[in-house]
């Protein structure tokens, strides 16, 4: 019974930090309509400087701090290589990342251990979910405000259309840069989360994130097409479906053939579900 209880606890812990990569490839891919591959260094840059920020002594929430800062600069770098430089989104996304590899593993080395230092879940060792709830929840509130002010129009209109900023004297650059910002200050604090769950940093622990994130937000689109806690949803169903792997004993190893082979089926059976809508309409 206690072993079952473990079991759902991880999968609700793990669901909720893949929230926030769910949450930031929501802001890129539905909402500016940019698919940003940096998603998968900026988790790993957080990782690596809230490892050193620990390591050398700093308290956990500066090294959240640190995280967001350099979650936002990998999004800036994105952002001016696509507008400045004329780069498309996807090679911005590969250039920013492979740049970022080299970086976390000069900041973090390849492996580290945090030990007995202190974390934000110091206090609650066994139950990490009391803190992850509130602070998902706060993500989720935060950002589905921000989607209904005139900055959240500003942001719509980038990826619906970007003219209209044009026409209203504003800057698309700038608001497509403050996106990508945005988007991942959120995955490399999600990626500082969960070097502090684990209590561990992986040079390759963000390799393959960007397909997690995806699975979650497919699944999370199944519940319900705008922002919301289907979020929270899809990341606890990923992590229920990898979790369902370990009790069926099947190999590890297979684990991101797994997801990519999930994406895929999730792709199709939507998409038949919305040819089959449209057909019905037209009839």
């Amino acid at each position: 019974m206690w072993a079952h209880c473990l079991f759902v606890q991880n999968i609700v812990e793990q669901g909720l930090i893949f929230s926030f990569i769910i949450t930031a490839l929501y802001l890129t891919s539905r909402v500016i309509k940019f698919d940003d591959l940096t998603i998968e260094g900026s988790f790993g840059i957080g990782g690596a400087l809230t490892t050193w920020c620990l390591i050398n002594g700093w308290h956990w929430s500066t090294a959240f701090v640190a995280a967001l800062m350099g979650g936002a600069c990998t999004g800036l770098i994105t952002g001016l290589l696509n507008t400045r430089l004329g780069l498309n989104n996807l090679i911005s996304g590969i250039v920013t990342t492979t740049g970022l590899f080299s970086i976390n593993l000069v900041i973090a080395g390849a492996h580290a251990a945090l030990g007995t230092i202190p974390t934000i879940f110091s206090r609650v060792p066994s139950m990490h979910w009391i803190v992850l709830v509130p602070l998902t929840a706060l993500l989720l509130i935060t950002v589905r405000w921000l989607l209904t002010t005139e900055i959240g129009f500003l942001f719509t209109a980038i990826g619906d259309n970007p003219h209209m900023l044009t026409n209203l004297g504003k800057s698309a650059s700038t608001v497509k840069i403050a996106v990508l910002m945005l988007a991942n200050a959120i995955t490399a604090f999600g990626g500082s989360l969960y070097v502090q769950h684990f209590g561990y940093f992986s040079i390759w622990a963000n390799v393959g994130i960007l397909i997690v994130g995806f699975a979650g937000l497919i699944l999370a689109e199944a519940f319900g097409k705008g922002f919301g806690i289907s979020i929270v949803i899809g990341g606890l169903l990923y992590q229920a479906i990898i979790a369902l792997t370990f009790e069926c004993e099947i190999d590890q190893s297979w684990n991101k053939l797994i997801t990519a082979l999930l994406i895929v089926f999730l792709i199709v059976i939507k998409n038949t579900v919305q040819f089959r809508g449209s057909k019905e309409k037209s009839c």
